[in-house]
């Protein structure tokens, strides 16, 4: 019975020693602001070291979403070419490329170079964000943590998030065994090889698992009821409103996005309770999933950032917008803002499993 004891307290102090993913989304959220609401390079790179630091200290093994953020790299390197040799507005020209040539001919400015180079740079720091969250993550966590009405909805995100890593693992797979066969991977035409097998592999594991779930009843139909009508035209409403409330913040009307986000949160709880009661399928859990002190530490944290940030941009908009067109200056650096980033350095001080630790002894 001792070692029985013995593992199953270790089980629990891992348990304890993983931060919860709601609090894992709602710092993830507040990270992304500077990168959504502008492009002053300040706040992006105070919050791109921030992830890097976080997710250093987080990451306990290797994983492929830092494949995704090498093809981040890569994507935005040709968006910044593209925004150079296309638009030609700005007062520091660099270089002219000739008239004759469509589309493309006009000056080549400093300005574009420098909009392009930021806007890169917060594509890299969203995808670093959100890569972090995506290998920190337990999707089982997540799935159990869904409201009961939408669970479905979680299955099918969650297949759908963890397609990324899992086609990227084929693909380095298959690029080894082509390898191996004589066929190494040098140019485009060399795709050729690798694209039909990774087709294949991804066929044969959609069908494997659209059998799994339809073995487990999954997507099967259900009562129709006014409830769950109700429910279905709540899910539109909520949706609706989450990708409104999203284009109003990222315009810089960050509280009437605030606004219209409470709007999309309520009526997904709502519908959320409809769809629940029109169901007769009810979730298992090994375990009650709660919220420990270092969770609370890192939402209030990154609550408290997410609002300092909005309320600063609201009164000085150059805190976090910066516009290098018509003529380009250098950008303004707002203490505060940076105040409110240094406190998404929360999961690096919290220690989660310190309040299991204290009970054991």
């Amino acid at each position: 019975a001792k070692p029985f004891t013995h593992i199953t307290r270790q089980v629990r102090a891992m348990n304890a020693a993983r931060i919860d993913p709601r609090a894992w989304v709602a710092w993830a959220a507040a990270m992304s602001l500077p990168a959504m609401l502008g492009r002053n390079p300040y706040p992006i790179v105070a919050v791109l070291v921030v992830a890097i630091a976080v997710r250093s200290a987080t990451m306990t093994r290797e994983n492929d979403w830092g494949r995704l953020l090498k093809l981040a790299a890569v994507f935005a390197s040709i968006g910044v070419v593209f925004n150079v040799i296309t638009y030609h507005g700005g007062d520091r020209v660099i270089a002219t490329i000739p008239e004759w040539i469509p589309v493309f001919g006009g000056p080549v400015t400093l300005n574009a170079l420098v909009f392009g180079l930021l806007s890169g740079l917060a594509l890299i720091t969203l995808v670093m964000i959100w890569s972090t969250i995506a290998a920190q993550i337990d999707w089982s966590d997540v799935i159990r943590l869904t409201p009961q009405g939408l669970g479905g909805l979680a299955v099918s995100s969650s297949i759908a998030i963890t397609l990324v890593p899992k086609t990227i693992e084929s693909f380095s797979e298959i690029r080894e065994v082509q390898a191996i066969r004589g066929f190494p991977m040098k140019g485009p035409r060399d795709l050729v090889p690798l694209v039909a097998p990774l087709l294949t592999v991804g066929l044969e594991r959609s069908i494997t698992l659209s059998e799994a779930l339809e073995s487990r009843g999954f997507g099967g139909p259900d009562e129709a009821t006014n409830e769950r009508s109700r429910g279905l035209a709540l899910v539109a409403v909520a949706l609706t409103a989450g990708v409104v409330a999203a284009f109003l913040v990222v315009t810089g009307r960050g509280l009437i996005g605030i606004g219209t986000l409470l709007i999309a949160i309520v009526a997904t709880i709502v519908a959320a309770r409809l769809s629940s009661r029109s169901t007769s399928w009810r979730p298992t859990r090994y375990r009650p999933v709660r919220l420990s002190r270092a969770d609370i530490m890192v939402i209030a944290a990154s609550i408290v950032s997410a609002v300092s940030m909005l309320v600063v941009n609201r009164v000085d908009r150059s805190a976090l917008f910066y516009e290098p067109y018509p003529t380009i200056a250098w950008p303004t650096v707002n203490i505060p803002v940076m105040i409110a980033i240094a406190l998404l350095l929360a999961p690096l001080v919290v220690s989660p499993g310190a309040d299991h630790r204290r009970n054991e002894a």
